[in-house]
């Protein structure tokens, strides 16, 4: 029976939940906090935490999820800075890291780490191109002595040329890191910035096992947006939700112009051109042409929160498909696309003007004579 028993107690445990995995960190800091001794813990779907510096020391555990890393700030870093940057723990697989912070005015993001290949690998990078931005500095302060950083040439050869190197060394990255997760990351995080041509490039250098990850497979669906968001390519149909869960499928607005916006309640610009698009909007709707809002917030009571504040008066969805991705190779929003009656695109145009010289209120007004 004690045989039996304990028998039936192995099976129990074997067959009950398995723990979740779990992301422990563990930091030492030195120098005088002046109180402030928190540690902040946040992220996109992380539950926001903190835990107190104590005698030098803090832990912070957390169930590791893989492709969604958590942030760290202290709150020291706050006193010095209004946003510092938060510091990305792009860990790999579970298990303990090792913070050792000899000077937490350079952020946590400055300290020694041990235990987690990523982890040291995405210092690096950051490292990097924090250096990148440095010498992109010193070579605009050398060509500009001139004048100050509100002047418009000055930025607009500071962006140029810090988009330029940054693509670079994005780019070098990527290709020695081809093979691991943290490689696969930073082309996630930066697919937005690149061109189609330089995505599918370093997409193609990934290893097998990369390039079907998440974030392979997130990647992959914006090239294939980019081949599909051209002038004549007939938009794959799909069906989104408007604010009261009702479906609206694209093809039913067939026979008709469609301009499609895509737009977020963060994006400021995006609010910024809708009293522009009322009148837009009240000049030419009619049973040939319409206005699709798509949105691609993440929070939708967000999202609800705006439309009720705005009172759009066209169709409004929210993009929780992916489709301003994997049909059209949104990287910024207000983006939006003329489609023609067939459902073809017939153009495409970044931004709204308040002067209705953009190319699809030109096309508009050819279209419609208005």
């Amino acid at each position: 029976m004690r045989k039996l028993f304990s028998v039936l107690i192995m099976i129990g445990c074997a067959s009950g939940a398995v723990a979740q995995p779990q992301l422990v960190i563990k930091g030492t800091v030195k120098g005088d906090l002046k109180g402030h001794n928190k540690v902040y813990v946040l992220g996109d779907g992380i539950k926001k935490d903190s835990v107190e510096i104590k005698n030098g020391r803090f832990t912070i555990s957390m169930p590791w999820v893989k492709d969604a890393p958590p942030s760290i700030r202290a709150e020291y870093e706050t006193t010095l800075k209004p946003i510092p940057p938060a510091f990305a723990i792009v860990a790999d697989r579970p298990g303990t890291i090792y913070f050792d912070v000899t000077d937490l005015t350079q952020g946590l993001r400055s300290g020694k780490i041990r235990g987690n290949r990523s982890v040291i690998a995405f210092q690096d990078f950051e490292k990097g191109r924090e250096q990148v931005r440095v010498e992109v500095s010193a070579i605009i302060n050398e060509r500009f002595p001139d004048k100050n950083q509100r002047d418009s040439a000055r930025n607009v050869a500071f962006q140029e040329l810090i988009q330029q190197r940054l693509i670079a060394y994005i780019g070098s990255f990527v290709e020695a890191n081809a093979d691991a997760y943290i490689g696969t990351f930073i082309l996630g995080r930066y697919q937005s910035v690149l061109s189609a041509q330089e995505l599918e490039r370093l997409y193609n250098k990934l290893g097998p096992l990369q390039k079907r990850s998440p974030t392979g497979a997130e990647v992959e669906a914006r090239l294939i947006g980019f081949k599909r968001a051209v002038p004549g390519f007939e938009v794959v149909d799909f069906t989104l939700n408007t604010p009261e869960e009702q479906p609206v499928t694209f093809s039913s607005l067939r026979g008709k112009y469609v301009l499609i916006d895509f737009w977020s309640s963060w994006c400021g610009p995006c609010k910024a051109s809708f009293p522009y698009m009322k009148e837009l909007y009240q000049k030419y709707r009619s049973d040939k042409f319409e206005i699709l809002g798509i949105s691609i917030d993440e929070n939708k009571t967000a999202w609800l929160k705006e439309l009720e504040k705005q009172q759009l008066p066209w169709p409004q969805v929210l993009d929780t498909k992916n489709v301003s991705v994997n049909s059209f190779a949104v990287t910024a929003v207000p983006t939006g696309y003329l489609i023609s009656p067939e459902g073809k695109i017939i153009m495409k145009q970044v931004g709204f003007g308040e002067e209705g010289d953009g190319e699809i209120e030109k096309k508009l007004k050819e279209l419609f004579g208005l």
